[in-house]
């Protein structure tokens, strides 16, 4: 499904006005002047995702406190290793790419940077469910690129080389998973980890705390096939993930944006939401720390903050052996992304993670070029 017209319009309009500027100062060629705006060769394509888009509700002065913070502490990630990339420019070739909705952000903004940069291609953007996005990848070989925020399990690998692919997965970042409740809500204001998994599976909140309300507890989370779920059930029911399934009052959703609509008009609401998503809303709800902890560029790097998710870029690597395009915007993304993984609510890899991350992807391409 395409974005609702408005944005869309937004988002070419902005796109093309860039290109423009580019164009007048001569960093890049213009496009052919015979070439249709809807033509397959035109850079300046439409992103793709399942749902219409709400419009974010993001403080100002919370927003530019957190790039703020989060750029800086990227802006000191620097790696010794230089892949070697091809100019933008001279990728020819359009590419497909799968996606979990928490890396929907993140890819926009490195397409931007890619036409930016020159790429006069097409990089279809297909945003999925976590689980349906490698699936997509695994049975289609038109998929050249599949981003999600989990590692693939041994049993989908073993699908997907089935399918006669190898998937090959690069860590990107990080996406802490935060618990948030309604800005209404003046009662919850800490939980340990028992307190959490009673809140996730209790009907009323006084079932968790006699000093809390004795109201239904609403509850809204990603899932049920997600990796959110997938998560929780590791770190709080690793023997029972039916309790967690089963919970009267929670709903599940397939997509960030219905879920925040609705959470935001329930004043007795909890839900479990990437901070990657919680960037965007921040006016609409509060999250609650966790064993007296908040999620924090220094407390994730610590392992002290108990629910984070790991991003994967993963390719093919029986198809990178003859697929340039996919090669050249791979190393471009692995070049540029602790720039941008910050700027849209993600949390980047260290210096040793990033530098491990390159070397693999060395290891992979070293004997094909």
């Amino acid at each position: 499904m395409l974005y609702s017209m408005p944005h869309f319009l937004w988002q070419r309009l902005g796109l093309l006005l860039l290109v423009s500027i580019m164009t007048s100062c001569g960093q890049i060629a213009p496009p052919a002047a015979s070439q249709s705006e809807d033509s397959p060769n035109n850079p300046y394509a439409q992103f793709r995702q399942a749902v219409n888009e709400v419009e974010p509700l993001i403080d100002p002065n919370l927003e530019s406190l957190t790039t703020s913070r989060l750029q800086q502490a990227s802006s000191a990630i620097k790696s010794s290793i230089t892949l070697p990339a091809e100019a933008p420019l001279a990728i020819q070739g359009d590419l497909t790419l799968a996606s979990a909705p928490t890396v929907q952000t993140f890819n926009e903004q490195m397409y931007q940077r890619l036409i930016q940069a020159g790429y006069s291609g097409v990089l279809d953007i297909n945003t999925l469910r976590a689980d349906s996005a490698i699936q997509k990848f695994c049975q289609e070989r038109s998929v050249n690129i599949l981003t999600v925020n989990r590692a693939m399990t041994a049993a989908e690998i073993q699908t997907c080389q089935g399918k006669g692919r190898q998937p090959l997965g690069l860590a990107i970042g990080k996406d802490p998973l935060l618990l948030v409740v309604n800005k209404q809500n003046n009662f919850v204001r800490g939980v340990n980890l028992e307190k959490l998994k009673a809140i996730l599976t209790s009907r009323v909140w006084s079932e968790v705390d006699q000093n809390w309300p004795n109201v239904p507890i609403e509850r809204a989370m990603i899932g049920p096939n997600s990796s959110t779920v997938a998560l929780l059930t590791q770190k709080l029911f690793p023997s029972d993930g039916s309790a967690l399934l089963n919970a009267t009052g929670t709903t599940f959703y397939d997509y960030p944006e219905p879920m925040v609509q609705n959470l935001s008009a329930m004043s007795n609401g909890v839900a479990l939401i990437n901070a990657s998503v919680h960037e965007r809303f921040t006016q609409a709800f509060k999250p609650v720390p966790i064993n007296g902890i908040s999620a924090s560029l220094e407390t994730v790097e610590s392992n002290a903050y108990p629910l984070v998710q790991p991003l994967f870029v993963y390719v093919d690597k029986n198809q990178i052996a003859s697929d340039t395009p996919t090669q050249a915007v791979v190393s471009f993304y692995l070049t540029e992304m602790t720039d941008v993984i910050s700027v849209v609510g993600l949390l980047p890899l260290n210096q040793a993670q990033l530098e491990q991350t390159k070397n693999q992807w060395l290891n992979a391409t070293v004997n094909i070029n």
